[in-house]
């Protein structure tokens, strides 16, 4: 979780004028880059003074520069927010092409082509010559979306300044109000938990799995505290609320986590339970620290047979994710952008999937769309390219029980079948990919049949 020493240097380097790179991390603009942006843009600018002849016409010139300006800082505004880093590599590229894009009628107009309300489509182009004030009114508008982009990217500089001095790596391409404000510190912060009932600490730990929250495990967290067996829910690193926990989200972050939540209890070896994503999770859990667990229940556990098969299943299920796998950045603006607007979509959520999934509770919908992106790009990546389940389903170094679910499409309960070993117990259900809420019962007396099985005193 500490920084590397490139990555410090890096972000000090970002205290002056910065550009995104392949590692996430920003680095300085050349000053040859913007010398020629510079010559350009001058150039450009002169040339376009002097296409307009009559003395008063450079008001035109003045005003559609000035909206160009405006617009531009408000892109790179928008960028931030929704990317969470800073892009100014080619910003006088930038006020180059919207000048030239706004003041495109103009140069039709001098081809030959009148006038008309259209041309508002480029930035305004008549519109914008009504407003009280002029070109005054345009400077102070120009100042001020200006100020505004510096005083976003002062804050974003001050958040990752923040983490950067608490040990953890800055948290480039967090979006959201995490873009202003930096992250906690999940080593001195402990992961945000729920308890079935009032019991003395929790013997049966639930771990969700992507696109989730604790919330997901509540029906069975309640079927279990009717059996009183205490159980504790947590939320994943970026995950529900602790979404503002962590700046990377690793399966190694992931599993430190749990491993520091489940210390902090000091009663002994828990039974660990995890949800898809989640059992990978678990099993890296139980590899670093199998004092901790005494055994492990994976329903639906996120392991392939086929990778590329695998990809094409979830693509087909899931527009963002397929995005994500692709590598493209439409999953990067697509995201960043639900981060921005998460409120009214988490208010949204619930009418949306009761429409078309009744079954799922609006806590559950809730907590589908509470998470950072980062958080889900990282679990997508670990399932397909370092998945630690195949070699642990082979030969478990703890007692495992592996739930599928037979109609699953995510995960089809075949290809699990194939790569568990001997020692390995399997248990079907008949039902898809959300076995927690579509059989909670079934599920919560399977589960207190291996707390039963637990070897230790109990209060």
């Amino acid at each position: 979780m500490f920084a590397s020493p490139r990555e410090a240097d890096a972000l000090r380097c970002a205290l002056h004028i910065y550009t995104p790179v392949d590692s996430g991390f920003p680095r300085p603009l050349h000053p040859g880059l913007l010398v020629v942006q510079l010559a350009v843009l001058a150039a450009a600018e002169i040339g376009l003074f002097s296409l307009y002849g009559e003395p008063d016409a450079s008001s035109h010139w003045a005003t559609h520069l000035l909206v160009s300006l405006t617009t531009s800082f408000l892109m790179l505004l928008g960028g931030l927010l929704v990317t969470g880093a800073p892009r100014l590599r080619f910003l006088l590229v930038l006020v180059l092409g919207m000048h030239l894009f706004a003041a495109a009628p103009d140069l039709l107009f001098l081809a030959g082509v009148p006038h008309s309300r259209w041309m508002d489509l480029f930035l305004g182009h008549i519109v914008v010559h009504y407003l009280p004030g002029g070109v005054s009114s345009w400077v102070a508008i120009a100042v001020s979306a200006c100020a505004l982009y510096v005083a976003v990217v002062a804050l974003w500089l001050r958040a990752r300044r923040i983490e950067l001095n608490s040990g953890m790596p800055p948290g480039v391409g967090l979006t959201g109000s995490a873009v202003i404000r930096p992250q906690f510190d999940p080593r001195l912060v402990p992961m945000a938990s729920e308890e079935n009932g009032h019991f003395a600490g929790a013997d049966v730990v639930l771990v969700h799995g992507l696109g989730a929250s604790a919330a997901f495990w509540r029906p069975v967290s309640h079927e279990l505290a009717k059996r009183r067996v205490p159980a504790m829910t947590p939320d994943l690193l970026g995950f529900g609320r602790s979404s503002r926990l962590g700046t990377h989200f690793h399966l190694d972050d992931q599993a430190a986590a749990i491993i520091r939540l489940v210390a902090a209890r000091d009663r002994g070896p828990v039974l660990l339970v995890a949800h898809s994503y989640g059992a990978a999770v678990a099993v890296v859990v139980a590899s670093k620290r199998p004092d901790l667990i005494s055994s492990l229940v994976l329903v639906e556990p996120a392991v392939f047979s086929d990778v590329d098969e695998a990809r094409q299943r979830i693509g087909r299920r899931n527009w963002l994710a397929d995005q994500a796998m692709k590598g493209s950045p439409i999953a990067d603006w697509a995201c960043g952008a639900m981060c921005l607007f998460r409120q009214p979509l988490t208010a949204l959520a619930p009418r949306l999937t009761r429409r078309f999934t009744p079954s799922i509770t609006p806590d559950i919908a809730r907590g589908a769309v509470a998470h950072v992106w980062p958080a889900y790009r990282d679990a997508l990546a670990s399932l397909l390219h370092a998945n630690p389940l195949p070699q642990w389903l082979a030969s478990p170094s703890k007692p495992t029980t592996v739930i599928v679910g037979t109609d699953d499409q995510t995960v089809v309960a075949a290809d699990v079948a194939a790569l568990l070993g001997p020692a390995v117990r399997l248990e079907r259900f008949p039902g898809t990919h959300a076995l927690p809420f579509e059989y909670p019962i079934p599920l919560a007396s399977l589960i207190t049949k291996r707390w039963n099985q637990l070897e230790r005193p109990r209060q």
